[in-house]
């Protein structure tokens, strides 16, 4: 018993280390480059809501780490219609996290009735950004064979963006997907990608490399989608924070005072994503 309590101390003080690294990264990047870190309309930080965040970030962080096993049952458990023909919502994680990830989220949708919520895991995140978004692609098809539907709605966690948005742009996914929310993606790659090994897709997701400056040319926003980004000025981990204002977005959504894991459990997030899931079409 005293192992398992050392165990799990020892677990919770490595994830408040690494937010606490990360925001010195963080603060670090907004004192070097103001500019970049600026995003509109954003108001100057108060330190109590500051200090709530980043404890916000510690605690959403160590419940991914405890939920990270989880995706050996969800990943396990065969795809099922629950309502043939409606629209599902697939969920796709970030670098280094599984289905696992979106467990609230995924409950929160479906106890606000939607029915086909699906979410997905790619493997392994060292490989290469392409590889990694063929694999996006071939869950949107079986989800899509599944449910019987025409097109899927995507909410997509930080690297998820970017590898969508690559799937929508160059294999085949282009006229199978809505919508597509963003949260917390680094559009235009972040500098913390830069503290982990450069393999695969932990180099192409670093701030303006090659893959990223692909993605930004000519379509920002390919496949003839929906797309809606959400973000917020203490993500500590897409840095400079501005990289998650895609340019081409139907919205760009700020919510203030949250960390990147923060935003997968975030009320507030979920609201959002609930009102992008049912806007209706702009007039042109």
């Amino acid at each position: 018993m005293g192992l398992i309590i050392f165990l799990l101390a020892l677990a919770v003080l490595t994830t408040v280390s690494i937010t606490l690294l990360f925001y010195l990264c963080w603060y670090y990047d907004r004192r070097s480059f103001p500019e970049q870190a600026e995003l509109p309309g954003e108001q100057p930080l108060r330190l109590l809501p500051t200090v709530v965040g980043m404890a916000k970030e510690a605690a959403a962080l160590t419940i991914l780490v405890f939920s990270y096993p989880l995706r050996l049952i969800h990943d396990t458990s065969p795809a099922r219609s629950r309502h043939h023909g409606e629209a599902p919502v697939i969920l796709v994680h970030g670098y280094g996290g599984n289905s696992a990830n979106f467990l609230f989220m995924q409950w929160r949708l479906k106890w606000r009735g939607w029915s086909n919520v699906y979410s997905v895991s790619y493997t392994p995140p060292h490989i290469n950004a392409r590889k990694l978004s063929q694999q996006v692609v071939d869950h949107v098809e079986r989800i899509l064979a599944v449910t019987g539907a025409e097109k899927a709605h995507l909410i997509c966690h930080s690297m998820g963006g970017p590898l969508t948005r690559y799937a929508l742009k160059n294999l085949g996914l282009a006229g199978k997907v809505d919508r597509v929310i963003t949260l917390g993606s680094p559009h235009y790659g972040s500098r913390i990608a830069g503290l982990f090994p450069p393999l695969g897709a932990a180099a192409q997701l670093r701030y303006q490399s090659p893959f990223i400056r692909e993605l930004a040319t000519e379509q920002p926003c390919p496949g003839n989608a929906r797309y809606f980004s959400i973000f917020s000025n203490m993500d500590n981990f897409v840095l400079p924070v501005s990289t998650a204002v895609l340019h081409g977005a139907e919205e760009n959504i700020h919510v203030p005072y949250l960390g990147h894991c923060a935003l997968l459990y975030s009320t507030r997030v979920m609201d959002h994503v609930e009102r992008c899931l049912l806007a209706p079409m702009k007039d042109s």
